[in-house]
């Protein structure tokens, strides 16, 4: 039996989210976690260390959450049951073949609402079986919603749920400037853009058997003053362009991917 059941090679933010929803969700407790990061100082009351090694020989699941280019250079025996990464761009064969895992991984794509407990993350589908699989799943459960997805779709996950929250942030950032710009002070502008925004997505999951294009339409009367703001939406072809800046971004995944 290994001393730890769950282990991370890095410790960032994301890290330090999925080792937060853990232990706010009970699913481990600290004494169950080792870290491996730069500095060996104490993270957060759970057991630290610089040495890749250690924690790769000593924990059942290893996380990987490093950067790409930084998991090319280091070099540790791994003996763990599993590894989970979250590393962008790198495939499961890749750390398979580099740790000698024989097909032991799990790559998993989470974003940064996780930090706040409201992630979107994807897990690839794997055939390792339920164990490890149900394993990953509440991890990941404990930082929001998971899905389940083959691998080499993993392109197409970048840009929607990976990239995703930046496109909202730009989305919002326009609505609150059009506030102001319309005659609003930017603090009252925010905070009904902000609860707008929210309210509306959660409109959406209230309603699953509604389409979205409905519920547009539901807000808009002939002649009324949504339909005059939806109009230039897309007489500027807003949806096109939002479209081709996420084609962009999936194939500047694939490039990087193919490029490590």
């Amino acid at each position: 039996m290994k001393k730890y059941k769950l282990g991370f090679i890095g410790y960032g933010n994301m890290s330090k989210a999925i080792v937060g929803g853990i232990l706010k969700s009970g699913i481990l407790d600290k004494s169950q976690i080792a870290v491996s990061r730069l500095s060996d100082t104490a993270a957060d009351g759970i057991f630290c260390t610089n040495d890749n090694g250690y924690v790769a020989e000593n924990s059942e699941y290893l996380v990987l959450a490093v950067k790409p280019q930084i998991f090319k250079q280091i070099e540790f025996s791994c003996s763990a049951d599993c590894v989970i990464s979250i590393m962008a761009g790198v495939d499961s064969k890749s750390i398979s073949d580099k740790l000698g895992m024989d097909g032991r991984v799990i790559r998993v794509m989470p974003n940064t609402p996780s930090q706040i407990g409201k992630g979107a993350t994807a897990i690839a589908n794997n055939a390792l079986g339920d164990r490890y699989n149900d394993f990953c799943k509440r991890i990941f459960e404990s930082v929001g919603e998971v899905c389940f997805i083959d691998e080499d779709k993993f392109d197409a996950v970048t840009c929607v749920s990976g990239s995703g929250p930046a496109y909202a942030y730009y989305f919002v950032k326009a609505m609150i400037d059009g506030g102001v710009a319309n005659g609003l002070d930017k603090a009252t502008s925010k905070a009904l853009t902000l609860d707008t925004v929210i309210g509306a997505c959660e409109m959406i999951k209230a309603n699953p058997d509604i389409p979205v294009g409905q519920l547009i339409s539901n807000v808009c009367s002939k002649g009324g003053t949504t339909i005059e703001a939806i109009n230039v939406l897309e007489e500027n072809q807003l949806d096109k362009t939002v479209i081709d800046a996420m084609t962009a971004c999936r194939k500047r995944s694939e490039e990087l991917r193919q490029s490590k």
